[in-house]
């Protein structure tokens, strides 16, 4: 064999170059730069503010509106909605035709608010179909909405009702049943 390709063979390889340090002086830009943008995440965002201490917090609109869904939920009413006149007016509960004759005072509708009338039904709706908008029961919504049921399901047990030949299962004005 050949002395020169036998000292090929034998010889070492050559050492590749070693990788040299982590850039860690990249790393701690990265650092910086994301925490900048975390700190400045915020600063177009108007329902969040940052107090005296330093922490978040909601702004105070976004607290305000917070306190006023609160005192909603508190302040709820249960009402009724009567007929005015001698008229027809819509039904979503007869099972036969989409109106109903109604007398003065008889039932339309029961329902919950916590906008209060004119929140939920402003004038010009209660003149324009005809009907007497009466608060039956105030309270938590949850107790108004309780009101609500025993007065939606035991309107089949009204002498309204109960006169008619066909009586319906909820007031006419209730789609279902809340």
């Amino acid at each position: 064999m050949n002395t020169i390709a036998k000292s090929k063979r034998l010889s070492k390889p050559t050492s590749t170059p070693q990788p040299k340090g982590f850039p860690w002086w990249l790393l701690l830009i990265f650092i910086g730069i994301g925490a900048i943008l975390l700190m400045n995440q915020y600063k177009d965002v108007d329902f969040i503010v940052e107090d005296e201490e330093g922490n978040l917090t909601l702004s105070e609109e976004r607290q305000e509106k917070l306190e006023r869904k609160l005192k909603e939920l508190e302040e709820a009413e249960q009402y009724v909605l009567r007929a005015r006149e001698p008229a027809y007016y819509p039904c979503y509960s007869c099972p036969d035709t989409n109106v109903i004759f109604l007398l003065p005072g008889e039932v339309w509708r029961y329902g919950v608010t916590t906008k209060r009338q004119k929140g939920r039904y402003d004038e010009k709706y209660i003149e324009e179909n005809r009907l007497i908008y009466f608060v039956q029961f105030e309270g938590t919504l949850q107790a108004c909405l309780i009101e609500e049921q025993k007065k939606i399901y035991h309107y089949a047990l009204l002498p309204e009702n109960l006169k008619r030949s066909i009586p319906l299962i909820r007031p006419p004005g209730n789609k279902i049943d809340n």
